[in-house]
């Protein structure tokens, strides 16, 4: 039912109507008691997703906020992708349409790293400045489950 709502939105030519419309699911999503429209009701084919509160919410924050039409109908669009396509490369088993959702991989141009943590299966006993962040983030991104 969520897809088909910001279906209807993306159809909306007007950015305050698009905020308007976008903020009353974004209350939705914080109270669920008043979906008074079915968003949170599952279909009657079973078809279910999930996805983290949090970054729904952020990604409908960033909708309702767009400063330009274009904008907001770009981010409704890459929102509805992320709830009904999967979309992977054959270098890795990630979805590219749900990249926010995992934590575990750094997405920015600059890594910086508090501290080594303990991913590294090395322990000798000397204190070097590569830390087994760096190819755990390289494996991540570019193997294949089970590779």
């Amino acid at each position: 039912m969520l897809i088909e709502v910001l279906s209807k939105i993306e159809e909306l030519n007007e950015n305050n109507k698009i905020k308007f419309e976008t903020q009353k699911i974004i209350e939705i999503i914080q109270n669920p008691k008043k979906d008074n429209i079915g968003i949170l009701n599952i279909s009657y084919n079973g078809g279910t997703t999930t996805i983290n509160k949090n970054i729904l919410l952020e990604e409908l924050n960033q909708i309702r906020d767009a400063q330009t039409t274009e904008r907001a109908k770009y981010y409704l669009n890459r929102l509805k992708k992320s709830l009904s396509e999967i979309k992977t490369s054959r270098i890795n088993d990630l979805n590219l349409n749900r990249w926010k959702e995992y934590e575990d991989i750094l997405t920015e141009s600059l890594w910086i790293f508090g501290r080594r943590d303990k991913s590294g299966a090395h322990n000798a006993g000397y204190w070097g400045i590569f830390i087994p962040q760096i190819p755990n983030q390289f494996l991540r991104r570019y193997t294949k489950q089970g590779e």
